[in-house]
Formats: C-alpha cells, structure tokens, sequence
C-alpha cells in the first residue's frame, strides 16, 4: 500500500497499516448471526446382546429408523447445521448389529444367504422400496 505524503511516496506494509487502524478491518465486516445451540442426546454405543430378545419385525423396524435417523443426520450435513459424527458412526454400528443378529436366525434355520438375499428384495418390493417398484 502506498501513502501520498506531499511529493514522495511512502510505502506501507499491510501490517504497519494494521498497526495504525486495527479495527478498521473488523468494522467492515458483518456481524455473524447468533447461531442456536441445539441440544443433541448422544447416541449410546450398544452391543448385539440387547436386540437377541427383539423380533424379527422390531429389528427390522428399528434398522428402519435407523436409516431414517442416518438420512436426516446427512441432511443436516448438507445444510450445514450441526451434527455429531460419532452419533452417526453409532447408528451405522446399530444398524450392523441388528443386521447381525438377524442373519444369525437366519443361518439358525438353515437359510443360505442367496435364498435369505431374495427374501429381502421381496419384502423391499413389497414395501414398494425395490428396484422395479414403480
């Protein structure tokens, strides 16, 4: 930056020009917004033991809402409002979990996994969540 002074010129560094005015810059600046705290419960961690005694339909609901859970935490990322990971990565590890336990019945019954992957199109096409579901 340069500084007419009478007939010379004076050369400024930026930050000597800090120095003389430092809340010049500041002042030009917006004021931020107050930006609301939202008050989020984390999610507690949990172990494949607590979902041995649940149904095969309260698992799938509860990996439903899960997933529910997991797409409104991505929105949430996409606008830019808070969002804890690790409540995500838990509800990634619940999701597993009931998954898990699931399938252990399955393989209890003697269900091999392309006979127990069919299943699971069917009952998503039925939802009217498959791939060829208009």
């Amino acid at each position: 930056m340069a500084l007419l002074a009478g007939s010379s010129v004076v050369a400024l560094s930026s930050s000597r020009c800090v120095a003389q005015r430092p809340f010049a810059a500041a002042a030009r600046l917006p004021a931020r917004p107050a930006v609301q705290r939202l008050q989020v419960v984390a999610a507690k961690p949990t172990k494949a033991q607590e979902f041995r005694g649940m149904s095969n339909e309260d698992i799938d609901e509860a990996v439903q809402q899960c997933k529910r859970d997991m797409f409104s935490m991505r929105i949430k990322f996409a606008k830019r409002e808070e969002w804890k990971p690790s409540d995500y990565k838990a509800l990634k590890r619940k999701v597993a979990q009931l998954l898990t336990v699931r399938r252990e019945r399955e393989l209890a019954q003697g269900v091999d996994r392309r006979a127990s992957k069919a299943a699971e199109n069917r009952r998503l096409v039925e939802a009217g969540l498959g791939k060829f579901a208009s």
